[in-house]
């Protein structure tokens, strides 16, 4: 990404000098710290002393899931009206007609709203330093861990950013936006869920090609990946792609969305400039 992308420049400068990144960061990493020090506070008065002494085991997995749904809900408005405000303004047409192409606004736009993405996430390295400090976790799982989180905002971003593109009003686009993210993180599972418990019901039970499909589906799953890398959850013998983690289709997945979303944002701006 061009870091001389003068609406990079112009939005960074906008949202940064706020309040927003302000009360966003401080909020988050509040949320965090308290239901990590109730959490804490459970084991220590409820758990054994065997189980304290490991407490990372049990508040690194916490943090990150509690993380990642915090991003699935704030990661879409980020960029939801990026290109809706621009039509509320009335400067959306200046915007498009001007010397600066599709793409510089494309990759400008998304660029500043996961600046906020990458803020929330920098400002959890403390915690997380924290938590796994105290054990029971492999650095290497946090990595990727956090790869996961964020491959998923910047897919949100995307997201969100094609359907600013699309819809004219920007409470709209953010609607929509949660709507995909909901979803992706929720329906496809309990779809995949719905079909197993439904099938299991069945004489004989489900068949090899249907678990397979089901399977498919909980690897786009940001949780579930998370879930196998914390938990090395086991797969079925027999399933497509048995011994890829399930990590990797994940991530490999969301980044197609994302390629997707901004293509999509980018032929919409390009079939706007030329029209007008």
């Amino acid at each position: 990404m061009n870091i001389s992308n003068p609406i990079l420049i112009k939005e960074m400068r906008t949202r940064m000098r706020g309040r927003r990144s302000f009360l966003v960061l401080t909020g988050y990493v509040l949320v965090l710290s308290l239901i990590l020090g109730l959490v804490y506070l459970v084991l220590s008065n409820n758990a054994p002393t065997s189980v304290v002494s490991s407490a990372g085991r049990y508040l690194t997995p916490v943090l990150i899931f509690v993380q990642m749904g915090l991003i699935c809900l704030i990661a879409p408005t980020f960029s939801a009206s990026a290109i809706s405000s621009e039509r509320e303004q009335e400067t959306f047409d200046l915007l498009v007609v001007s010397l600066a192409r599709p793409s510089t606004i494309v990759f400008g736009k998304v660029g500043a709203s996961l600046s906020y993405l990458l803020l929330t996430l920098f400002g959890s390295l403390p915690l997380i330093a924290l938590t796994w400090s105290l054990g029971g976790v492999a650095l290497g799982d946090v990595a990727i861990a956090y790869l996961v989180m964020l491959v998923a905002g910047v897919t949100y971003c995307s997201m969100s950013f094609m359907w600013s593109t699309l819809v004219r009003r920007g409470v709209f686009a953010q609607l929509l936006s949660l709507f995909t993210v909901i979803f992706l993180v929720a329906a496809m599972p309990a779809l995949a869920m719905f079909f197993t418990a439904l099938a299991s019901n069945f004489s004989g039970g489900p068949s090899q090609g249907f678990i397979n499909v089901v399977y498919l589906l909980m690897r786009t799953n940001p949780f579930a990946a998370i879930a196998y890398l914390l938990f090395g959850l086991p797969m079925p013998q027999g399933v497509w792609m048995e011994k890829v983690p399930i990590w990797i289709t994940q991530v490999i997945f969301y980044l197609g969305l994302t390629a997707l979303s901004l293509f999509f944002s980018l032929r919409r701006l390009e079939r706007v400039r030329k029209w007008l």
